[in-house]
This record gives C-alpha cells, structure tokens and sequence, in this order.
C-alpha cells in the first residue's frame, strides 16, 4: 500500500541513523534546530523589542532564552567540523582532493530544497498579499520582491539586503554564509595541503580563524558605536571565523586523532563540557543581537563558536551527562530535517500568526502562550520538513552521492 511504503520510507530516512554516524553531534544540530525556531517564535510574537534597552522591561521567558540567536552558530560550528573532515580525510589518505564530487554532492544536499521553497515564497505565497506575510517579507509589494530576488537565488541576500531589507527569504543568510564557506573551503584546503611541510597547515587554519575576529576588531575600532543588525551580523567574511573553527577541530580529528583523544579524555568533561557550557551561558547573558560594545561586537561570536568546539569535542571523545544528553535518540529525526526546518518554519510561524489572531506588532499574547505556540510551530514545520526530506531531499542525496562516487571513481 501507498501509505505503509510511505511509512517504511520515513522510518529508514529518520529513524535508522548509519552506524558510522557521528551520534552527539546530531544531538547538537537537533538542539540548534529548536533553539532557532523557539527564538523566532519570541521576537515574532512580540516578547522581545529590538529598541529596548533594558533587560529588566523583558518578560522572565525573554531573559532566559534571549540568547537562543546562537543556534546559527553551533550550525556553522558543526558544518565546518563535518565538511572539513570529510575533505579532508580525502587529502589525507588519497593526497588529493575531489572538487567535483564535492561540488555535486553539495548541490544535490543543498539546491533542490532551497530553490524550491524560495521559488514557492516568490511565486505562490508572497502573491497572496497577506499582511502578516508582508511583515515577513518586509513589504507588501510583489514586483520590489521580484526584482530583488535573484539576491536570493544567487546567494547573496546576506550583502545586498541584509537585516530588514525587503526579502523573500531573508532568513536565508546563514545559508549564504555556508554556500560562500563551500566554495572557499576546498581551494584553500588544497593550498594548505600542497605544501611540502605540515608545519604550514596549522599556522594557515589558525590564521583563517584569526582573520574575521580581527576583521571584527578593526571595524569596531572605527566605529565602536557599530549596530550588529545593520548588515554586519549578516555579512559571510564576519562569521567565517566560527566555521573555520569547526575546520580547526576537523584537522586535528583527521590528522591527530589519538593525541586529540588522549588530550580530551584527560581534560575531562569538567573542563571540555563544563567551560563549553559556561562559554555559552557568557554569550548568553552579555552578549546579545540588540547590545553594543567589544564583547557584543568582536568576542561573542568567537566565544560561542570555541564553547561549541568544546562541547563538540565532549560529545566525541566522552561519555558523561552531557553527550548522553546530545546523543539521545529523539534528537536524530529532528537532526535529519534540521535544512527544512529552518527553510520552513517562519511560514509556519506567521500562517499561525495569521490563524489565532490579527497581528498586532509588538503588542502580543502573554508568557503563556510562548511554550504552546513553539511547540505548534515546531510540529508542524517537522511534518512538512519530513515529508519534504523523504520525497525530495534523500532521493537527492542518493543523485548526489552515486554522480559523486561516479566523479571520485
């Protein structure tokens, strides 16, 4: 029957992890996942006023989860990790590096579900002229949204209308910092291992994690007054520096595996997860999308990105509460369609908006209504983002991977 293939198709897609799997780390971007659509939900349903000033005006709920903006990092943090190590597992024991194929697989990973989705937003939804969409596109005009589109459909939505500017998918940014990080990885990666001497692949890698923090320093120097929203937080070469520390970690995974292994396991989970957690918890309370200052501006996104490391690092090398925790089984299905997901949800989000209430802007329903709006939001963009990962995205990654393999062979 139909249906029990269905089901037998969503059970092998998003219950049955490889054994090769890499389990804490799903835990990791499942919880990213959450975090990201729980924060959405809170800004868009006005518990939290990017003009404010004082943390005491917010809500109790606000204060504690004001810092979930940072699912985005823990993203970078793993893509850089989980890319990195794959090419560079090639380098290593081929001496060479599969462009091509890398290139196929990615697209296949990526393209189908993004262009689809921007091209439903673009051509079915935004039409409709809904007003609570208009707030989401950031206007109610479908010809500015047509003719800014090819940013989005190009990847460069993140430079050329960053923030609050019009957009189709403006959330897409992140997409595009990981899309620009593709291209840029592998050429680099090739570079570094051409060298004759190692002694030139390290300094290299930490180099790159330097250079974007110190970008961030120099630009906070001449204008220390710097607003985060106002394209900067957006902008690919600013947050390079949290992906290519997740290629940091991939070199010494890859190249040094034991002495890593050996150095984490006599760290500890006191230290690896415990200043992994308190590195988090310090973004979390002083850090912030709406401050300004050095932390805000130059330090938080490194921080968050080194706690995440650490606590990736926890989660490979220990077993303890922590990567017991990330490593449950509940969180690999939502690891799976963590893509569509966050494709997804922000139409969920404000379709509901439009459903239970006329939107109102900041003025907005009572603490209460936080926990079972999410949870709502959450259901229903999982069963879409399932549905959409079992009948397009998995068959796309088999093209993928057999064009891939062809490639390689």
């Amino acid at each position: 029957m139909p249906i029990e293939r269905l089901m037998n198709r969503v059970k092998r897609e998003l219950f049955r992890p490889a054994a090769t799997n890499l389990v804490a780390l799903d835990g990791l971007r499942g919880f990213a996942s959450c975090i990201v659509v729980f924060y959405h939900c809170s800004i868009f349903m006005g518990y939290y006023s990017r003009y404010a000033a004082d943390a005491e005006q917010y809500e109790w709920i606000v204060r504690l989860t004001n810092g979930f903006w940072t699912g985005i990092d823990i993203f970078f943090v793993l893509s850089g990790f989980l890319i990195g190590r794959m090419l560079m597992l090639d380098l290593v024991r081929k001496g060479r590096l599969y462009y091509t194929a890398f290139i196929l697989r990615r697209s296949f990973r990526i393209f189908p579900a993004y262009y689809l989705v921007i091209s439903i937003s673009l051509f079915v939804i935004a039409p409709l002229g809904i007003p609570v969409f208009n707030f989401l596109y950031g206007t109610g005009d479908w010809n500015e949204l047509l003719n800014s589109s090819w940013a989005n459909y190009f990847y460069l939505v993140n430079y050329v209308r960053p923030g609050n500017e019009p957009s189709i998918l403006s959330w897409a940014w992140s997409l595009c910092v990981e899309e620009h990080f593709y291209l840029i990885l592998p050429p680099v990666l090739w570079l570094l291992f051409r060298c004759k001497s190692s002694r030139v692949r390290l300094p290299g890698l930490v180099a790159l994690v330097l250079l974007p923090f110190l970008g961030r320093a120099v630009q906070y120097a001449i204008n220390p007054s710097l607003q985060l929203l106002e394209g900067f937080y957006y902008y690919s070469h600013n947050r390079f520096d949290e992906i290519f520390i997740g290629v940091l970690i991939a070199y010494f995974y890859v190249n040094h595996y034991d002495c890593l292994r050996a150095n984490c396991e006599r760290l500890g989970g006191w230290i690896l997860g415990g200043a992994g957690l308190a590195g988090v918890g310090l973004v979390w309370i002083y850090g912030g999308l709406q401050k300004e200052g050095m932390f805000v501006v130059v330090f938080q996104f490194f921080v968050m990105a080194a706690s995440t490391g650490l606590i990736l690092l926890n989660g490979l090398f220990l077993n303890n509460q922590l990567t017991r925790f990330f490593s449950h089984p509940l969180w690999y299905p939502l690891a799976r369609i963590s893509y569509g997901t966050y494709l997804v949800h922000p139409f969920i989000l404000f379709w509901l908006l439009h459903v239970f209430r006329d939107y109102t802007g900041a003025a907005g329903y009572s603490g209460g209504w936080l926990i079972p709006f999410f949870l709502a939001v959450m259901m229903l963009s999982s069963i879409v983002a399932a549905l959409m990962f079992v009948v397009l995205e998995a068959p796309m990654l088999r093209v993928g991977a057999n064009l891939a393999k062809k490639y390689r062979s």
